[in-house]
């Protein structure tokens, strides 16, 4: 029989190793191997364009791992898992170092991309999902701000190593970081829910038999595939994905086109990543406080303000609104699928249901970073992708907004008449 939480809840125990997993492992993988872009190609004679086009393919590994990843971390050893995986990644790495070809990183890249996908966003959300009734989006917002806190933290010494040592042993060493930093922490301290630990969730002790059946209430995949809504909110999703994708990576060329030195360019993108950190602290405060409404209407708000901006960006004043306001906006790429997919549909199926979700992010994101470049080509203007970006999170956050309303009207139903226990129809 589970009790009471005493003392310092071991949640926040999950919340300090998943943070210390993203610090790491995720920011060496996911950020931080943009470091490695010079080096490599001027050495091995590859074009820009072919070693970020190869290195995507990890992206295509995260996609399609992710829908049976859910299933898998919600239903079997979760530390076991993500332990394998890290040490694939870690390993991964490693193997770079040999590389010779586009096609060996290609190859490498697809399985990290498989690895990803089993140790960081999907198992952190399940996780935090469990652990957390009352501030659950405060805790998410700290778990995911490990991501730049590790890459502005590590960023210098990878840099530093790279100019060193070289490129070669630098992917040696980030590959034993990898797994020096995050295997011992998911091995001794991930547990997948408090009733591992004989415990409750936090604030669960608060509230009415009632309100706890409530909040294991929900529908399988299987149900929300066939609900138009649920398809809204994916819409939704793979907008503010194409956003994510598509605007940051190309920053520094767009502030350099329209005039801005080099050094300012990297002050603004540096200035975007703290800011980002700061912004998944202050959403996951509004997601706790407001839901998934408030979240929507605050990163909607700030989005408006960081693109108009951007379009200004010439006046270095609104050079630094906008990685401000960027910032704090886009913080809804990394918080936002999980908290939103709990708070929309519930538990009880909610791995394999955020994993679904993940293959439509992961694919989408990665694709605007290439629709940013091929309207730069076609326009010789960044200026134009602004604009339709504005408009597609405009329209990501409208469909939320509906689905979010839709999608509490139908449980809300489903929770007063149980035999009614499916979104089909919606």
């Amino acid at each position: 029989m589970p009790q009471a939480n005493k003392g310092i809840f071991y949640g926040w125990y999950i919340v300090i190793t998943s943070f210390l997993i993203m610090f790491s492992a995720f920011s060496i993988v996911n950020s931080l191997h943009s470091l490695f872009l010079v080096p490599v190609t001027e050495e091995l004679g590859m074009t820009r364009t072919t070693f970020s086009f190869v290195l995507s393919v990890g992206g295509l590994g995260v996609a399609i791992a992710s829908p049976f990843m859910g299933k898998l971390l919600a239903k079997r050893n979760m530390k076991l898992i993500m332990a394998a995986c890290v040490i694939l990644a870690g390993c991964g790495f490693m193997l770079y170092s040999l590389a010779q070809s586009a096609v060996y990183f290609a190859i490498v890249a697809f399985f990290i991309g498989i690895s990803v996908a089993g140790f960081s966003n999907i198992p952190i959300s399940i996780m935090l999902t469990n652990w957390f009734y009352e501030k659950k989006g405060l805790a998410m917002g700290l778990a995911f701000a490990g991501s730049g806190v590790g890459t502005a933290a590590l960023s210098p010494i990878l840099t530093t190593l790279i100019a060193n040592y070289g490129w070669r042993t630098t992917y040696v060493i980030a590959g034993v970081l990898i797994i020096a930093i995050s295997l011992p922490l998911i091995l001794f301290f991930t547990k997948k829910s408090p009733a591992e630990k004989g415990m409750i969730a936090l604030g669960k002790d608060q509230v009415e038999i009632k309100q706890e059946s409530k909040d294991q209430s929900g529908v399988t995949l299987a149900d929300a595939k066939k609900s138009g809504v649920f398809w809204l909110f994916i819409f939704g999703v793979v907008c503010f994905a194409l956003v994510a994708g598509g605007v940051q990576m190309h920053i520094p060329a767009y502030l350099m086109d329209i005039g801005h030195p080099a050094l300012f360019a990297g002050t603004i993108f540096g200035l975007l990543s703290l800011s980002n950190t700061v912004g998944k602290l202050i959403l996951g405060a509004i997601f706790d406080k407001f839901r998934t409404t408030g979240g929507i209407l605050f990163v909607g708000s700030c989005m408006t303000i960081a693109m108009v901006s951007l379009l200004m960006a010439e006046a270095k004043i609104l050079a630094f609104v906008f990685a401000i306001a960027y910032g704090f906006s886009i913080v809804i790429a990394t918080i936002g699928p999980p908290f939103m997919t709990d708070d929309l549909i519930g538990q009880k199926d909610f791995g394999a249901i955020f994993g679904f979700i993940q293959i439509f992010f992961v694919a989408t994101s990665s694709f605007g970073v290439i629709v940013s470049g091929f309207i730069y080509d076609v326009t010789q203007s960044y200026k134009v992708a602004w604009i339709i970006f504005l408009g597609l999170f405009i329209v990501s956050m409208f469909s939320i907004f509906i689905a979010n309303r839709r999608m509490k009207k139908k449980r809300a139903y489903i929770e007063e008449i149980p035999m009614n226990n499916s979104f089909e129809g919606l």
